[in-house]
């Protein structure tokens, strides 16, 4: 196996009038540190450069254009890790015969969407929040507090939690004025209890319980602010976490993923738990490289609990890739 990891390189397209903000850098620093951490372990990992930088993340991977795919299987790879934001008519459509690791693009612009897809979930009697879309002059008749978000987001990026109408209308109106998630959001109603997330894999099985702790005005802070090492630990399995664990294993195998998700988890006032964020493009940092001692992800924290140490938890990944028709 050669394996070659493929970054984001532009602005994904907007997607019935909604955006999805890029992360800087494209999760290349990602990819850098998957990448070295399996050439460490002995795999065949293809890089543009020759004598890859270890400081320098573009040097480990390819940038998601068709130009960049096509280099990385010039250049030898048969397996193509899709660490990127994928959509209909990516550039990895146009490619075929080839193994890849990550979702079908089809189902990332579907799973993506924040609000169809706690949707899809509440009906097949799944626990998850109920979502209102909010458009520039909608006002929230829902219960108080309640949650502001994007439907395509990234991570906590833009999510507000507002305690009043008033509080509403200036987040609406900020949100929509910045232009950064398109011409509609959603709302939803805030969950006040223990917060956790689970991996699960495309088989079906999943790794420990993450909780998420020290949230900032009632929502956990973006992991490119304070690293998620800060304010997460790993917890054991209560009766009410046995019973989420199998229902967002449910959720995976019900909608046919073929790649690793992250399903963030809140406890409402009931302390009755739901999801509320579906995740098909978890973050995989890791701190393989001399200068990233802190910055494990949430998956990873996950995994090391199950004995995994981070080359396990890429080798295991591996193992799911399948081949593009």
């Amino acid at each position: 196996m050669k394996v070659a990891f493929i970054y984001q390189a532009k602005q994904p397209p907007v997607i019935n009038g909604i955006k999805k903000p890029m992360k800087p850098g494209g999760y290349s620093d990602g990819c850098a540190d998957m990448a070295y951490c399996l050439r460490n372990g002995g795999t065949d990992v293809i890089t543009p450069a020759e004598n890859p930088d270890v400081y320098k993340d573009t040097d480990w991977c390819f940038p998601d254009t068709h130009e960049g795919i096509q280099q990385a299987i010039d250049k030898g790879a048969d397996t193509l890790w899709l660490n990127t934001v994928l959509y209909k008519g990516h550039p990895i459509d146009d490619f075929s015969g080839i193994y890849v690791v990550g979702h079908r693009t089809k189902d990332v612009e579907m799973y993506d969407d924040k609000f169809s897809t706690n949707t899809l979930l509440l009906q097949n009697e799944l626990p998850a929040v109920t979502d209102f879309l909010v458009t520039a002059d909608t006002v929230y008749n829902g219960e108080y507090p309640c949650v502001l978000k994007p439907i395509r987001g990234r991570g906590s990026q833009g999510v507000v939690k507002c305690d009043t109408p008033e509080e509403f209308i200036k987040a609406r109106d900020e949100a929509f004025a910045s232009g950064r998630y398109g011409d509609t959001m959603m709302a939803e109603e805030y969950l006040g209890g223990t917060e956790v997330t689970l991996t699960v894999f495309p088989d079906g099985t999943s790794l420990p319980f993450i909780e998420r702790f020290d949230q900032k005005n009632g929502i956990a802070p973006y992991n490119g602010d304070v690293p998620v090492v800060k304010n997460s630990r790993v917890i054991e399995d209560t009766p009410q976490l046995t019973a989420l664990r199998k229902s967002c294993e449910l959720a995976v195998w019900l909608l046919g993923l073929k790649a690793v998700v992250r399903i963030d988890c809140r406890a409402d006032k009931n302390g009755n738990f739901k999801m509320f964020d579906f995740n098909p493009k978890p973050n995989l940092t890791g701190a393989s490289r001399p200068h990233r001692p802190d910055l494990n992800s949430l998956t990873l924290m996950a995994a090391e609990a199950a004995g995994m140490d981070y080359f396990g938890l890429l080798t295991k990944m591996l193992e799911t890739r399948y081949l593009l028709d």
